[in-house]
């Protein structure tokens, strides 16, 4: 098994290459990382075979667990990263994605 690439939505990607795709943002919801996205994003990602994990200041934990979102304590203005790696990773990334633009 090779080495891993990433690729931020939207970039080129060889059907051929193992990657994963990264969503970056900024929080922006004067609550942080709330109950109701924790729950929207969790629901979300365990509609997908691909793995969903998002990571913040140096921890990274699975999405499809609202509880350990909550735990992570992101506030407003703070950075993260979702990252997502499967089969269907394109389309899971821009349903998350979509999700991540809304709040």
């Amino acid at each position: 098994m090779g080495e891993r690439k990433v690729y931020e939505i939207g970039s080129h990607l060889d059907a051929r290459e193992e990657a994963m795709l990264e969503i970056p943002c900024d929080i922006t919801d004067p609550l942080g990382l709330h109950v109701q996205l924790a729950v929207l994003l969790a629901s979300e990602a365990q509609r997908w075979r691909s793995g969903v994990t998002l990571e913040h200041a140096g921890r990274s934990v699975g999405v499809s667990q609202p509880m350990e979102l909550m735990m992570l304590g992101i506030r407003c203005g703070e950075h993260i990263v979702v990252r997502v790696s499967g089969p269907d990773e394109a389309t899971a990334a821009e349903a998350i994605r979509k999700i991540m633009a809304t709040f």
